[in-house]
């Protein structure tokens, strides 16, 4: 709020906050219930592959605080850009909602910071791959969705939720990018946020990327560097354009994936596959019946 009254202090302020979020939008003031639990704790992580039952996920500081800013006098409007941690408000993955502190934040959200589009990260479809991630299964960003375009009907708003996924990241493979093309393409999107792995100092996924392992378990995880590996990877995102039709088809009959033909490309299955031509001599006898 401090930062607030300095940026509405600007002389050209206009009223509109672009992003009233952060890294973690939705994990304001989250922290351990008993810290002293959290002091003898070696986990790295305190909600992959599950939410710690020490942690208080409660979003009612979150949702307090985006209606004080909603009620500044000089704010016309206060966005929610990016940044909102979705599996949280997922109450299969986090039960942590007793109250209905989730909806009730999430309905915030919807109802009065987002600028047409609500912009958040499952990252993949592929189970395998999430895990090298420690982000949660694909399922629960259904689930999210089914809870967004719930509150979205109930409050009669046509907003878009615009899900933000990655290529070429360790663990990866190219069947993986085909199989997130289809399954977000039967979901209805047509997906314009992607963004190619770029290892950044003090990860995981880019102790793996350079090292070829991971540093947790020692087993080798498969990583694509090349350039044409990882356009390769990219082009499935785009499978609407003309131009990349030819080279799917192609990959996925390497795959002997026509389902994934079928699916991207709308192609019938016995259409999909390569065809050996007819030998001559039966031919002949098929123009003879």
């Amino acid at each position: 709020m401090n930062e607030l009254e300095q940026v509405v202090a600007d002389p050209d302020f206009k009223g509109y906050i672009s992003d009233l979020g952060g890294p973690s939008a939705n994990m304001y003031r989250m922290q351990g219930k008993d810290e002293a639990i959290c002091a003898r704790c070696s986990s790295p992580s305190c909600i992959h592959p599950v939410i710690c039952n020490n942690l208080d996920t409660n979003h009612k500081h979150m949702t307090e605080l985006y209606r004080k800013v909603d009620k500044h006098p000089k704010v016309k409007k206060a966005f929610i850009g990016s940044g909102i941690r979705y599996d949280l408000l997922v109450d299969d993955f986090n039960k942590n909602n007793n109250d209905g502190n989730h909806d009730e934040y999430i309905e915030q959200v919807i109802t009065r910071h987002v600028s047409g589009r609500l912009k958040v990260a499952p990252e993949h479809t592929s189970d395998a791959t999430l895990r090298v991630m420690r982000k949660p299964s694909f399922k629960y960003f259904h689930k999210f969705k089914e809870k967004y375009d719930r509150i979205s009907e109930k409050n009669n708003l046509k907003q878009q939720l615009i899900p933000y996924f990655i290529s070429s990241h360790p663990g990866c493979e190219e069947v993986d990018m085909a199989n997130l093309a289809a399954e977000t393409k039967d979901m209805g999107f047509q997906l314009e946020q992607v963004q190619d792995f770029t290892p950044t100092p003090m990860t995981v996924a880019t102790v793996i990327y350079y090292s070829g392992v991971h540093p947790y378990t020692l087993k080798p995880v498969k990583t694509v560097k090349t350039r044409e590996e990882k356009q390769n990877q990219n082009k499935f995102f785009f499978w609407y354009k003309k131009e990349n039709r030819d080279w799917i088809r192609r990959r996925l009959q390497q795959a002997n994936r026509p389902d994934l033909i079928e699916k991207l490309l709308d192609e019938p299955k016995a259409e999909s596959q390569e065809q050996k031509p007819m030998p001559k001599w039966l031919e002949e006898r098929r123009k003879k019946k």
